[in-house]
């Protein structure tokens, strides 16, 4: 399984027998309003408060070299970071409409491991304070979500992706 670092026990898994309300939320309102998430697998892994984690399996995922299709990495790179977004604001009770505006993505490396995880990367605690007073000031704001797939041997993926609240 591909990780970005360990996860530890003291977060949320989607697997734990008594998961977190805001992560049962997100996996049903990610299903509920991007269908194909569920035709993909993809399913809500972590949240530790500030980063996210989903992970997907790779057989309904998989191209004709056997390793990951490149439009389902995106796809799960960009769930992560809205995902995230809507965590975030989950957690100090805003809300808002979560959209993409520009994303990026390097593809460093094959996945072909059955399951894999992308991880949202830290985000600058300055980010988040303008993040969040933007959103409580204006009732819109926007902020820019690192992710990775990797493991202890190095990175197969980087996405960052700017998302905007509306």
């Amino acid at each position: 399984m591909l990780q970005t670092q360990s996860l530890g026990d003291s977060h949320s898994h989607a697997s734990d027998s008594m998961t977190d309300p805001l992560i049962d939320k997100l996996q049903q309102t990610l299903h509920r309003e991007m269908p194909i998430s569920k035709a993909m697998g993809i399913t809500v892994y972590d949240w530790d408060g500030e980063r996210l984690s989903m992970q997907m399996p790779l057989e309904p995922n998989r191209n004709h070299q056997y390793s990951a299709f490149a439009g389902s990495l995106n796809a799960l790179c960009t769930a992560v970071g809205w995902g995230t977004v809507v965590m975030l604001l989950e957690s100090q009770g805003l809300t808002g409409n979560v959209v993409i505006r520009r994303g990026s993505i390097r593809y460093l490396r094959p996945v072909r491991t059955e399951l894999f995880i992308a991880k949202g990367l830290p985000i600058a605690r300055e980010a988040l304070d303008y993040f969040y007073d933007l959103q409580q000031s204006k009732g819109k704001t926007k902020i820019d979500v690192s992710v990775a797939i990797a493991d202890e041997e190095g990175t197969y993926v980087s996405f960052t992706g700017a998302y905007v609240v509306q």
